[in-house]
């Protein structure tokens, strides 16, 4: 079809030509049909034979998609990644994590699902997600878990506020000033009012919310002084606020779970290295903005 001759088809394929005459006779054998027409040295196809070359021709391209699409596999880069994460890594540590990523797997689709540390964990535990990344130290049967982070807790000031001037921000400095408190049912705000009543402080909350985001966005317009878990507030680095350590250390413990019983997969480990180097780069420059 392609060379118009027998002898030209042989020598494009590597092999004889009374090859090619055999194989030709035997694919007019099996089909029933009459495929060339042999005109001196020259071989015409027919009709029948363009419309099965059509049909052929199609099925090769579509061999050969399969074969890019298993090495684009093979390479890392096709497929989806599902991730299950907690609020606190939503905004802008998984965006940056899949920024990260793409560089190198720019086929690959990542699929964000925000959701409460309670809900993530059956999400993992079901396989219905490749990872999850809860805001607790948690180790929910039928998964494999890690400790991703142990950081602590942060005050997070609006910029020009007068306790912006120390390096530490203690309780007994919070007496009186406007503060943005997480609502009583998180665990991380109950043990922070634990801190304040041991100390016998009472706190001026102006605004209280449910999570960290929007408390990190209220120190942004002003309101008050938070102290919220670090990957929340570094979200606001851009925005008109400054970063101070709290002289309590307060843990913010996040686990990775993946199912035990959902095969790994070269893509997921290669999404799970990705995540930690996003952290451990946040970590850094947190520091860094800690000091300054």
């Amino acid at each position: 079809m392609t060379v118009g001759t027998v002898t030209g088809a042989a020598e494009l394929l590597n092999t004889s030509q009374p090859a090619v005459s055999r194989s030709l006779k035997q694919l007019e054998d099996a089909t029933k049909m009459k495929l060339f027409v042999r005109t001196g040295n020259r071989v015409a196809p027919t009709h029948e034979a363009q419309l099965l070359y059509e049909e052929v021709d199609r099925s090769f391209r579509g061999l050969k998609r399969i074969s890019r699409a298993a090495e684009e596999i093979r390479n890392l880069q096709q497929g989806k990644i599902h991730i299950a994460c907690a609020p606190a890594f939503s905004q802008g540590f998984l965006v940056d994590t899949v920024k990260a990523f793409r560089k190198s797997r720019p086929g690959v689709q990542t699929v964000v699902t925000t959701r409460q540390t309670p809900t993530i964990a059956e999400l993992a535990t079901s396989q219905q997600c490749d990872l999850g990344l809860a805001a607790y130290a948690i180790e929910p049967e039928g998964t494999e878990f890690e400790i991703f982070t142990d950081a602590p807790e942060i005050c997070i000031l609006p910029l020009g506020h007068p306790l912006s001037s120390k390096r530490e921000i203690t309780p007994g400095d919070l007496r009186d000033i406007d503060f943005v408190a997480l609502g009583n049912i998180d665990p991380y705000s109950q043990r922070l009012q634990r801190v304040f009543d041991d100390s016998g402080i009472p706190t001026t909350n102006v605004l209280e919310v449910q999570n960290s985001l929007m408390a990190g966005e209220a120190v942004a317009q002003g309101l008050g002084a938070a102290i919220i878990n670090p990957f929340s507030a570094f979200s606001f680095r851009h925005r008109n606020v400054v970063f101070r350590r709290f002289s309590v250390n307060l843990k913010f413990s996040s686990s990775l779970l993946r199912s035990k019983f959902r095969p790994s997969s070269s893509l997921v480990d290669e999404f799970r290295k990705c995540l930690f180097d996003t952290r451990d780069a946040y970590l850094k420059e947190l520091e860094i903005l800690l000091t300054s």
